[in-house]
């Protein structure tokens, strides 16, 4: 096993989930505050779920890293297979977190807007089953 092979793949394995969920962060944090029962101070909920999702993409990847990645070939097949496996656990990653986000904001754009507020606090109160927090 070379070790520079294994750094090299540790390192993209852990900097790609880095940088397509720090992509993804700013309208992330807008979509999964909305989604939240109630405003938490700071916005907790939200940077929850987002921390969530590093720490999923994150250890997603590098499990691939770690099971199928190439360490006694040359530095190239190690990079190329270390790109692969984490765009494949990138991909995953942010498809689960994407049809989780999207289903409770599906429900919304299905169901009429109600415009009487006391109407609207009785129907979130009574359906909270598509909020996250």
């Amino acid at each position: 096993m070379s070790e520079l092979n294994f750094t090299v793949t540790l390192f993209i394995a852990v900097l790609g989930p880095i940088v397509a969920i720090g992509y993804l962060k700013p309208i992330l944090l807008v979509v999964l505050d909305s989604l939240c029962v109630e405003p938490l101070p700071g916005k907790v909920g939200a940077h929850f779920w987002v921390r969530s999702a590093y720490v999923l993409a994150i250890a997603g990847t590098l499990v691939l890293a770690l099971t199928f990645g190439e360490f006694s070939s040359s530095l190239l097949a190690a990079v190329h297979r270390a790109l692969w496996l984490t765009a494949a656990g990138c991909f995953v990653s942010i498809a689960i977190i994407t049809r989780r986000v999207w289903a409770p904001v599906q429900q919304r754009l299905a169901t009429p807007a109600v415009t009487a507020p006391r109407a609207h606090a009785a129907a979130t109160a009574a359906a909270p089953s598509d909020r996250w927090v």
